[in-house]
This record gives structure tokens, sequence and C-alpha cells, in this order.
């Protein structure tokens, strides 16, 4: 007998069968709800010290309930991140990036916000906005998008307006560190068509350089060091080391549309990673960024997060064995945030839950073929 969580993997990656459901209830969403959100809207990354939540989930689950057209589940999180996060105001404070139970009291653990979640947050509001025609959402977004630009972005000499990970601590003298990661190019091109009068549109291009220039070897870090002298650099505070905040960098050129600025550019560059995969079968756990060399093999979530890429270069044999390979392990959506995150992304984007247009603009199937 077949278990829930087989069924919902045989749902997930059986086209006749999902194109069924595409149109009404995401049963992944609602386990991923089940298993990592509290009634009160708290993500809940299981097992970590303290039982911690990050802006990070807050704002992935956001996207998520939006892609979902679940609006009771969006408004109970995007209150949850205001009234603990931003102390109860995301108009005047960016959310701290680190909320725990300790000591038997929930309170922030690390007041010090995340700049990528912050872009999430403000591009899932803007988009909000416009599918749920709710103006709130659209006010509040461009007050987030202009606390992100002031508060987590700098003039780095020789490359520009760049995205801090966050507003303190990624400075040391004329060295600044970044994360490749952090920088969607997407939501860094819908701001700039949605704030045409801030340097949305520089911060977008100096990202792309940004992004390329560091997988010389069609790897990316997950740390990266610069400064006017050497350029992007690794050393130990910053080693030339990719995976579990890289992988992502590889999800989110694959979510770009086909005629977006950068996509041919970005994907041709990452082309080895997919190499690997179709040669090996596997997804792997680190790659050395400076010779290329892959070790270990990754988490489900790693999988689930190439199918997109996979999909976009024609590479159906791989997607075919990394999806076998999460049917033999579906432990992983009751217990497993991070893994159950990229599954979600990568599956849904698979299976057409979503699509982004080359100005950055969500379209969910929902708001289109579903009416």
């Amino acid at each position: 007998m077949k278990t829930l969580a087989s069924l919902l993997f045989v749902l997930a990656f059986s086209t006749p069968a999902f194109a069924q459901l595409t149109c009404a209830a995401w049963p992944q969403w609602n386990t991923f709800k089940t298993h990592f959100i509290s009634p009160k809207g708290r993500v809940i990354d299981l097992g970590s010290e303290y039982d911690i939540t990050t802006s990070e989930g807050q704002s992935y689950s956001l996207f998520f309930a939006l892609v979902a057209n679940d609006q009771a589940s969006f408004d109970t999180l995007l209150e949850w991140t205001e009234v603990n996060l931003s102390e109860g105001d995301l108009s005047t404070r960016l959310p701290a990036w680190k909320w725990g139970i300790k000591e038997g009291e929930g309170k922030i653990l690390d007041s010090n916000p995340a700049s990528d979640s912050d872009l999430w947050i403000a591009y899932t509001l803007s988009q909000a906005a416009k599918l749920w025609q709710d103006r709130r959402y659209a006010v509040l977004s461009s007050v987030l998008a202009e606390r992100i630009i002031r508060e987590e972005t700098a003039q780095l000499p020789k490359l520009g307006i760049t995205l801090l990970p966050g507003p303190n601590g990624f400075k040391d003298e004329n060295t600044w560190k970044l994360n490749p990661s952090y920088a969607p190019l997407f939501i860094l091109k819908q701001f700039a068509e949605l704030y045409p009068h801030s340097p949305w549109q520089q911060l977008h291009d100096n990202s792309a350089n940004m992004l390329i220039s560091t997988a010389a070897k069609g790897f990316s870090p997950d740390w990266v060091n610069y400064n006017a002298e050497q350029g992007f650099f690794h050393d130990k505070h910053a080693p030339a080391l990719g995976s579990y905040n890289a992988i992502r960098v590889y999800l989110w050129a694959s979510l770009m549309a086909e005629d977006a600025p950068y996509k041919s550019a970005l994907m041709k560059q990452l082309t080895p990673m997919v190499e690997h995969i179709v040669s090996s079968g596997k997804v792997p756990l680190e790659t050395q960024t400076v010779t290329g060399k892959v070790s270990g093999t990754g988490p489900i979530g790693f999988g689930a997060a190439l199918l997109p890429f996979l999909a976009a270069e024609n590479a159906s044999q791989s997607i075919t064995a990394l999806q076998q390979q999460m049917m033999m392990d579906t432990g992983f959506i009751s217990s497993r945030y991070y893994d159950s995150v990229l599954y979600l992304f990568g599956t849904s984007a698979l299976n057409k839950r979503f699509s982004i247009n080359k100005n950055g603009e969500l379209i969910t199937n929902w708001s289109a073929e579903c009416q």
C-alpha cells in the first residue's frame, strides 16, 4: 500500500495526474503547512537549536502561499513576520533574520536583517498586490524596496551599487563579503520596472556581472569577497566552495524567462553543473569554484532545485533519475525544512504552477489558464 508521502510524489511527478490538479489544490503546499507552519503563521525549522524561524522561511512561504492562491495563509504569515521580526511594523524595520524559543521565551536571536529574505518579501508583496488587487501590499512593498536600497546596498569601487547580505557585518576595511544566491535577477528586474527612479536597474546589471564572474568554472560559490584591488576573491572567511547557499543560484537562473536579460549568458556559464549531473546521475554536495572539482552527493532538496534547470537544458533522463531518487526518500517532506522548500520551488516550477516573464513579473496558473 502506498504511503501518503508516496502518493504526493506520484501526483507531483505524474504529468496527467498533475495536470488535473494544477488549477485546484496544491497538495505539496498543504503538506508543508501541516508540518512546518504554526497556526499563527510561524515557519519552523524543525530540529534546529531553539526551533528557529528565519526571515528566509517566512519569505519563501509567503511566495508559496501566493502561488497557491492561499490569501488566508499569506496574511497570517505576513502578520507573524511583522509582529515578531519587525517589532510590529515592517514599514519601519526590516525583519530580523533569526527568531527562536530560548529559555522558554520566543524572541529575536539575531536582529540583523537578511537582504535575500527582504527582497523576497518585498517582491511577493508587489506581485500579491497585482494578483489579488490589494493596494496595501503594494504600499508595503514599495517601502521595503526603498529600505533595501538604503540599508542593504553599497557603492563598491569599480563595481557600483551592490547588494550586501545584510546591513551589518559584511565589510572589513575596504573588502566586502557577498553572497551570489541572495540576488535573484528576476526580482531585481521587476523592481527596476516598478521603481524606475531608484537604482534597481544598475543593481540588476551589477548583480548579473557578479553572478557570471564568480562562477568562472561553471559553479557558483556560497560566499565571495570583493575589493577594488583584487576584484572577486576567496579566503578562509569566504572559501571557493559552493553548497547549501549556492544551490539557489542555479534555481533562480532557471526561473528566469528565456528572453530575460542575462538569462542566456548565465545559463551558459552554469552549464558545467548540468554536465556533471547528466554524466554522474547525482547532484554534488560541494563544488570547488576555482578548480571545478566536485564532491559528495547533495540532499534531496538539491536535486529538486535543479529540476527546472535540467528541464531548460532538455535533460529529461536526468530529471527522471532524480525524481526516482526523491521517491525513495520521502521523509524530508515532514521533517527537513530546507529540502522541503527547495522541493516546492523546483517541482512547482517544473510543473508550471507559475512562471516569470522577462520583466520579472510573476504569472501564476490560477490567474491565467485556470480561470
